[in-house]
């Protein structure tokens, strides 16, 4: 559920999001061996997931993409405050290095806990803490200059 999650996060439909996991899932049973000695083995099925979302990302770059039957081009005021929100945090995450993005995304939207979140991206909880912790004091800090200069 967790992959569905992150992957969600990043944008996929719920069909695509399963089709990612397939192929993780696929490439996980393929390395097995590698698996069960990974020295975190939770890790190493986040780096097959992130591997497979870029391979599918790159596969769907040279399809075209097909025009949804009853798309009219308009969106739901409900859907219109989502998005933006949903960009409004894209545009957060992007000022953060990757994995303090990685830690925050995990943290805020999915719940994770910083054990949690560590097992997955096969650092240490205290490396997680100290990734949230810089990630909140540099969001703040931009925060502060926008404040700034207005």
């Amino acid at each position: 559920m967790t992959f569905l999650k992150y992957l969600a996060l990043r944008g996929l439909t719920r069909h695509d999001s399963e089709d990612v996991v397939s192929d993780a899932f696929l490439a996980l049973y393929r390395a097995r061996t590698a698996l069960r000695a990974a020295r975190s083995p939770e890790a190493f099925a986040f780096k097959v997931l992130r591997d497979a979302l870029v391979d599918f990302r790159r596969e769907r770059g040279r399809q075209p993409v097909p025009v949804a039957d009853q798309a009219d081009g308009w969106t739901a005021p409900d859907d219109v405050a989502g998005l933006v929100a949903r960009l409004d945090f894209r545009r957060m995450l992007a000022r953060l290095t990757p994995r303090q993005a990685e830690c925050l995304e995990m943290r805020v939207l999915l719940g994770e806990d910083v054990a949690e979140i560590g097992r997955y991206l096969g650092i240490s909880p205290s490396a997680v803490h100290s990734h949230l912790s810089d990630a909140r004091r540099r969001l703040e800090d931009h925060d502060d200059r926008r404040k700034e200069e207005r």
